[in-house]
């Protein structure tokens, strides 16, 4: 379980967000730029300081501990792909890092896991948007995370690709037993992804529940535009399959 509460203020912006996450789960934060969705990642993966509160992973608090010692990997847009890097080297990064001897057995199973066998050679100019998605996920898993976060990993890939993206998120999070928090702009990959959904403006968490809550919420007490596009999404997608 994890438990959050905290509070970060700026001249011109202010977090304040509490919420608890079970484990093994796939949570999605959905809201607009500048809602705070990033700004939550980096405050549980430790890159932020919240000026109050706390970070509980099964009742241990992460609050003061740096990022390297909190067993979660934190994924930014961006992917942090090194250029002069094979793929091969980027997997075996992790093990680096953490000074460990290479589990052979565990990274040919995330090479055939990814699709990454042909891939090995190749430094991150010679790869398409989808296999950098991949190999930067791959990467990621390969050190073992108790937890993943994903800072809008689909946001410039086209629909079609992101549509086997999510997907493949989605059979990664029950091969591997991940507790993943993903946040996007994008309600359609909240509608395929998320087993619970945080709704986030201006800091604040305005909606948490299941697509199941959400849909038979009481939208007329809606101010939230967001909340109102995800609405009609998720009722426009329930209609279609009925």
């Amino acid at each position: 379980m994890l438990k959050v509460k905290i509070k970060k203020t700026y001249p011109s912006f202010s977090l304040n967000v509490s919420f608890e996450i079970s484990e093994f789960t796939y949570t999605v934060f959905l809201g607009p730029s500048g809602a705070g969705k990033s700004l939550t990642l980096k405050t549980i993966a430790g890159f932020e300081r919240a000026d109050e509160g706390h970070i509980l992973h099964n009742g241990k608090d992460l609050s003061c501990l740096p990022p390297e010692k909190r067993k979660i990997v934190y994924l930014p847009q961006s992917l942090a792909l090194f250029p002069h890097f094979t793929v091969e080297e980027h997997l075996l990064y992790p093990f680096k890092c953490q000074k460990k001897s290479v589990d052979k057995k565990f990274l040919e199973e995330i090479i055939e896991k990814f699709g990454l066998s042909l891939l090995l050679k190749k430094k991150p100019s010679q790869l398409s948007g989808g296999e950098k998605q991949r190999v930067a996920l791959a990467r990621a898993i390969v050190a073992k995370p108790k937890i993943l976060l994903l800072d809008e990993p689909l946001s410039s890939l086209d629909f079609h690709l992101k549509m086997k993206l999510i997907q493949f998120l989605k059979n990664i999070k029950e091969k591997f037993n991940l507790t993943i928090i993903h946040v996007t702009h994008d309600p359609l990959e909240a509608m395929f992804l998320a087993e619970k959904v945080f709704v986030i403006e201006n800091g604040q968490i305005i909606f948490e529940g299941t697509l199941k809550d959400l849909f038979h919420s009481n939208t007329s007490s809606f101010n939230s535009e967001t909340l109102k596009e995800f609405l009609k999404l998720t009722k426009t997608f329930r209609n279609l399959h009925k």
